[in-house]
């Protein structure tokens, strides 16, 4: 595939670029055994790029059950926050960026907190890649919604039908579509690069 079709590309983080998805799916993990709420990986999985506190409320309604949401997605960040230093870029996910690194122009579209998306960026080295980062804590409307990748081709600059976005997850596949945009799914760390 060329990417010189588009005039930038835009990335969601965790799962994505990053292997991040083991690190918070221990972290609700470990919040479930002390909220007392079922915990299911494969549920939360396909939840990625929603942020933890709509998460926690999302749980509570679907079990039944009283929790406080945002204390849950703090005790939750936390616990995620605490294994950070574990994280690694997706090796072909890199070599795609040094790749395009001064080509393209690129950004970060994420449903994580922006303390956690600069920490993982930071972290791996990424940060000097994105000079725009769009994280849950600057749109209102989250995944499948499409503030995120509207604000992040704004920030860029560039009409949306002119981005690319990298998605590992169905609810972000469907918000960079609601943005007019084409999308790469990432599995296991490579991009399959069939257009969706």
């Amino acid at each position: 595939m060329n990417l010189e079709q588009f005039d930038g590309l835009i990335f969601d983080l965790d799962g994505t670029l990053v292997d991040t998805m083991p690190l918070h799916l221990s972290a609700w993990e470990r919040a479930a055994g002390e909220f007392g709420f079922h915990y299911d990986a494969d549920w939360l999985y396909s939840l990625g790029g929603v942020p933890s506190r709509k998460i926690a409320r999302l749980i509570a309604e679907q079990q039944n059950i009283s929790l406080d949401g945002d204390l849950v997605a703090r005790v939750k960040n936390g616990h995620y926050q605490s294994q950070l230093l574990r994280a690694e870029a997706f090796p072909a996910m890199l070599s795609l960026l040094r790749q395009w690194s001064g080509v393209l122009p690129m950004a970060i579209g994420t449903g994580s907190a922006r303390v956690n998306a600069e920490r993982v960026l930071t972290n791996t080295g990424l940060s000097r890649y994105f000079p725009v980062v769009v994280t849950a804590d600057e749109v209102t409307s989250h995944k499948p919604n499409p503030d995120t990748y509207l604000l992040a081709a704004e920030q860029l600059g560039l009409a949306p039908e002119r981005c690319l976005v990298f998605e590992d997850t169905p609810i972000g596949r469907q918000a960079a579509r609601a943005a007019g945009m084409a999308c790469v799914m990432v599995v296991d760390g490579m991009p399959r690069f069939e257009v969706g």
